[in-house]
């Protein structure tokens, strides 16, 4: 079993999604990661907000379109894969920016990817983050 495969399409998730003022993010490979709909869950606000993989490139477009996302800048800071079988998940903690990803103290949290092995190739079928905030800290342990 390849589990190098899943750290491939983790940082594809994330390379996918980052893009410069001017270029647009490769929203067709994000959307491709996934197996069937995908579910993705942000839980860093008073509730969670659901998308499918569909719904979830769809509301990047718009906000690009808007011009309310100009850039955006998203990577992995460590990261944690379990295997059993063919099921799979992996903590990922990232850090992003929406200006200047070169600056220090960007805002982090943790993304919990889960996988299933499908035809030999891995694909994403939910992930669900929260960012870090005062009330919730990435424990040391991931940060080193």
């Amino acid at each position: 079993m390849n589990v190098r495969a899943i750290d491939y399409i983790t940082e594809d998730f994330y390379e996918s999604l980052s893009f410069q003022d001017g270029e647009m993010p490769d929203l067709e490979t994000v959307q491709g990661l996934f197996y069937a709909d995908g579910l993705l869950v942000n839980n860093s606000f008073g509730k969670p907000v659901t998308f499918t993989a569909e719904t979830f490139v769809q509301a990047l477009e718009s906000q690009i379109a808007a011009g309310t996302l100009l850039q955006f800048m998203q990577r992995e800071l460590y990261s944690k894969t379990e295997v059993f079988g063919k099921v799979a998940q992996r903590l990922s903690v990232y850090e992003y920016s929406f200006a200047d990803h070169e600056t220090e103290n960007l805002p982090r949290g943790i993304n919990y990817i889960q996988f299933i092995l499908v035809d030999d190739s891995w694909r994403i079928t939910s992930m669900a983050w929260s960012d870090e905030n005062e009330n919730y800290q990435i424990p040391e342990e991931y940060l080193g």
